[in-house]
């Protein structure tokens, strides 16, 4: 991988498609360790053998998309302030293992529903809808053990569900501003216009 500001590191034009794979990679990246932050703060066992899976799936998922652009002939690049970064900018630092599933609620959620949306747009590689589709099961399975976790953390005590609604927020406003930047995945995938993806822990 090329380091970070190096002056080796390719001029890709934001409307190529590969830069959108980058921006995939990236998050995929960012969300395995962001996992492996959490894994070490899980205060129950069943909460720490879902994480360790999600952490497998996230560096999993980051090779896929490694793999997938190698196999079109790109070039792995670094990518500025994936999704998380933004989300994080925009909630604050999370202090707590309950702020860390809420972000990584929402990542996971807003993945989700972009990867659909890259599936359902024309001209997509037959390999790149193989590998969203990959994806797409462990996506779901993320959602569905974390939103759990956090249900029942919101019947021991409400002020959790304030942590979610915070999250939730935030993510609405890295989404409108992803959007306005013209960045958003319903903008044009097909004819190679970048999305501002970088979701996901």
């Amino acid at each position: 991988m090329i380091a970070p500001g190096s002056s080796e590191t390719p001029s890709i034009d934001s409307r190529d498609p590969l830069w959108m794979l980058n921006e995939y990679r990236a998050a995929e990246v960012h969300g395995a360790g962001a996992i492996m932050r959490m894994g070490r703060l899980a205060d129950s066992s069943s909460l720490s053998s879902d994480l360790s899976r999600h952490m497998r799936d996230e560096a999993i998922h980051a090779w896929l998309w490694t793999r997938a652009i190698n196999e079109i002939g790109g070039e792995i690049i670094e990518v500025d302030q994936p999704y998380q970064a933004r989300l994080s900018a925009y909630f604050g630092i999370p202090r707590t293992l309950t702020d860390m599933l809420a972000l990584t609620l929402v990542s996971e959620k807003r993945g989700v529903a972009q990867y659909n949306e890259h599936l359902d747009l024309p001209d997509v590689t037959p390999k790149i809808q193989r590998t969203l589709r990959g994806i797409l099961k462990d996506e779901n399975w993320h959602v569905r053990y974390i939103n759990e976790e956090l249900q029942n953390r919101v019947r021991a005590d409400r002020r959790v569900q304030d942590a979610i609604d915070r999250a939730e927020i935030a993510d609405e406003r890295v989404w409108a501003e992803l959007t306005v930047a013209g960045l958003d995945a319903s903008q044009g995938a097909g004819d190679g216009a970048q999305h501002g993806r970088s979701r996901r822990a």
